[in-house]
Order: C-alpha cells, then structure tokens, then sequence
C-alpha cells in the first residue's frame, strides 16, 4: 500500500475520524472533540452561493486547523437536495485550493471532470460510491472499487447499507480483503452501527462520526467513537 495523504495528515498510521459539517456546524462549534478531518458538505449548506461557500471554507481552515474534505453530494447517493451537476462541479472546483481532498462519486457524470480538475491542483482524490438501498455481493464491491481506481482515486469510499447480519460479514470480509488498497469502508443503518468503530481497526482510513449533524443512518457521536478508537 502507498501512503496516501489529506493534507498534512498521513492515512493508514492509526485510525482517523472525520466529522461532517454543514455551513451552521462550521460556525457554532467550538470544538471538533478530537477528530483529526473534517467532512464540509456543500450539499447541506443553507447558502450555496459562491461567496458564503468559500468563506465557509475558508473560516473552517482558519478556526480549526485540521484537513477538510469537499462533498457535494449527488442526491441519489445521499444528498440533502437536487444540484445540477454542471452547478456540483463549479462549486467543487471553487473550493478545490480551500480544500485537501475532494469526494466525488465514481458513477456521477463530473467524475471525469473532477478528478482530473483536483489531480492537476495536487489534491486528493476521494472516489466514492454510496447504496442506501442494499449491500451488493464482494464481486460487485471488487468491481467498483476497480473502477475507482482506475479513473484516478487516491481513495476508494465505499458506503452501504446492512439489512441483515450477513450484509455487516461482507464488508467486514472486503474490508479485510483490500486493506491495503487505501479504502473508506462503512456500513449504514442500525446493524451496520458497529462498523463504525471496527472497520478503522481492520483496514478502513478513517471513519466518519457526528457533532451536530447526522450526514447518513447510523452515524455514532464523536464521543462514542473516540471512546473505543481512542
């Protein structure tokens, strides 16, 4: 496995946690309570004007100093509301030098696009692929993240949801399988709550949690998650 970076942060060494934010988040907070990345979703913002989401970015950096990961989520795959995609990818373009890493979904059609438009900013790449819906079988797991890496991802994201005992075996089995193939692996909803904390133990970059705002089912608070992790 190739180190792979977000920033000044290196991936792989010890578990991480990754809190997502809205533009609300951002400016109440005080604290991020340990988490070592922030997860800034467009998505959620309540303005999404260019000037409000670079200033976002911008006072995220500024008053909290850990790398921030851009997410503009495509609504199919969990986004909070219907964004055009030429709009997606001019608002994740905007905020590429605000940024470490960007997340953009393998099968969106700006994946190309963003990909290309991050790598030549020196960026990381965080290709993703999201099923609220179902766990599909390993060999589709497989086949997906073949397709994100070759398009060019540094890191593979793949979120599912578990709608049974043998849905939480799969992942565990895939997560194990590709541990060294630089993946964020999670398990969505009620049964897939324990992934949270072990699939970082077992080969996942980091796991996401919350402080104010739940950005998919299942998601733990960040005091929960720490309090194993940590």
């Amino acid at each position: 496995m190739n180190a792979v970076n977000i920033g000044s942060l290196v991936l792989g060494e010890r578990p991480l946690i990754a809190v997502a934010l809205t533009d609300r988040d951002a400016a109440a907070i005080n604290t991020l309570h340990g988490a070592d990345l922030i997860e800034l979703r467009i998505d959620m913002f309540n303005d999404l004007s260019d000037h409000n989401v670079k200033s976002v970015f911008a006072m995220a950096r500024d008053r909290f100093g850990v790398p921030i990961i851009a997410t503009c989520r495509l609504e199919c795959e969990g986004g909070f509301r219907k964004i055009a995609e030429d709009d997606r990818l001019e608002l994740l373009k905007a905020v590429t030098g605000l940024s470490d890493a960007i997340d953009v979904e393998i099968n969106s059609e700006i994946a190309t696009s963003v990909i290309a438009h991050v790598k030549q900013a020196n960026k990381t790449v965080i290709t993703s692929y999201h099923n609220f819906q179902h766990t599909p079988p390993i060999e589709e797991l497989t086949a997906i993240m073949a397709k994100c890496k070759q398009a060019g991802g540094h890191i593979t994201k793949i979120a599912v949801m578990a709608n049974s005992q043998d849905d939480l075996q799969t992942m565990t089995l895939f997560t194990i399988d590709h541990y060294r193939d630089n993946i964020v692996t999670i398990v969505m909803g009620r049964l897939g709550m324990a992934s949270r904390v072990f699939f970082p133990l077992i080969g996942s970059l980091f796991t996401f949690a919350s402080i104010e705002t739940l950005s998919a089912p299942g998601q733990m608070p960040i005091h929960d998650v720490s309090k194993f992790l940590r």
